[in-house]
């Protein structure tokens, strides 16, 4: 079973021999060669016998989710959002979403707070 980066930028599948696993304060990881972030591991081994490392099961997929806040001339905000959707497989993705308009704003943070609503109603659904 391959190795596969966290990292939603990232996502490289990785040969256990293209990793360098090692074991810090935080318990077991391995740093992705591609992108440089640290993935935990857990040790499923016997206690006393040798170590065999996995990755720890998600509960969630690595979705991208990109919400922000376009000015508008009349000092308005639309509320913008792009996602793309983490499928089964890992190390691939959905066909990016993209809305430009989710709605009009009077300040940037509320914009983008109810593009996060969406798109966390989005995905549950998904």
């Amino acid at each position: 079973m391959p190795f596969i980066c966290e990292n939603v930028e990232c996502r490289a599948v990785l040969a256990r021999g293209q990793v360098r696993t090692v074991q810090e304060n935080e318990g077991w990881c391995f740093y992705c060669p591609d992108c440089k972030v640290r993935n935990a591991l857990n040790d499923i081994g016997a206690p006393g016998g040798p170590v065999e490392l996995v990755q720890p099961e998600r509960s969630d997929l690595p979705h991208k989710v990109v919400a922000t806040a376009r000015p508008l001339e009349d000092g308005k905000y639309a509320a913008q959002l792009r996602v793309q959707r983490a499928l089964g497989m890992k190390g691939t993705y959905a066909v990016e979403e993209h809305w430009e308009q989710l709605g009009v704003f009077l300040d940037a943070h509320e914009a983008v707070a109810h593009a996060k609503s969406v798109a966390a109603d989005w995905l549950g659904k998904a």
